[in-house]
């Protein structure tokens, strides 16, 4: 059974401050931000959950730690199920490779055959409506034309677990309509969603419930309906 658990979970960024901005070291040391406090959060299979929170409230930072990208110096984060990540319309693209050639690569990240990769790819050419276009250097493409080849990507996915960050809210209306409705097919297959996006007209559209977070803490989690109207009354 899909399932996300953490448990007092806390995360630091460490980095070292630099002299007045510039591209040199301080030598006052090591330093930390603190970007997830004391974080217990139970998600269950069939949960479809939006983040909520300003930039730098800790969103793609909790994503991240339940992908296994980063891990918590204090607490733990325990998954049950196959995850994939959708984290912006731009990683996990090689803009020196063709089109093609990044379908390929994805498919045999994902392990995939060179069969069942050519026959994804089929389908990722009809839906994304790229064509020719597919031939060509990504550092080529349009930023709506990447958004189309990162949402194809999603073609490959057999996930429980899909954690997305804002790249859904690329490309135009057309592409969008189909995206919603391949996401909405796709949730037949993920048993959990966890989606981050400044776009509430989109996170309705696919969630039931969300996750407020505001300086790395949680301060409600809930219906969406019910936590987004404590959010925009904290904003105002």
């Amino acid at each position: 059974m899909a399932q996300i658990q953490l448990k007092n979970v806390t995360f630091s960024y460490k980095y070292f401050p630099s002299i007045g901005g510039g591209l040199f070291k301080s030598s006052s040391g090591l330093k930390s931000k603190v970007a997830l406090r004391h974080i217990d959060l139970n998600i269950e299979k069939g949960d479809t959950v939006a983040l909520l929170g300003t930039n730098g409230a800790g969103k793609s930072t909790l994503l991240k730690l339940i992908s296994g990208v980063f891990k918590p110096e204090q607490g733990v984060v325990k998954t049950n199920g196959k995850i994939y990540s959708f984290f912006g319309r731009n990683v996990g693209v090689m803009p020196q490779l063709s089109g093609y050639d990044n379908l390929k690569v994805r498919g045999l990240l994902l392990n995939l055959n060179d069969k069942e990769i050519a026959e994804k790819i089929e389908e990722i050419v009809e839906f994304t409506g790229l064509g020719e276009d597919l031939e060509r250097p990504v550092s080529t493409y349009s930023q709506g034309m990447r958004a189309r080849l990162t949402f194809g990507m999603l073609m490959f996915v057999n996930a429980e677990i899909l954690l997305v960050d804002e790249g859904l809210a690329a490309g135009d209306k057309f592409f969008l309509a189909k995206t919603h409705k391949f996401v909405n097919d796709l949730l037949d297959q993920s048993k959990i969603l966890i989606f981050a996006s400044h776009s509430n007209e989109l996170l309705r559209r696919f969630c039931k419930k969300a996750l407020w977070l505001n300086n790395g803490e949680v301060m409600a989690f809930g219906s969406f309906e019910t936590v987004l109207k404590q959010y925009n009354q904290f904003k105002k």
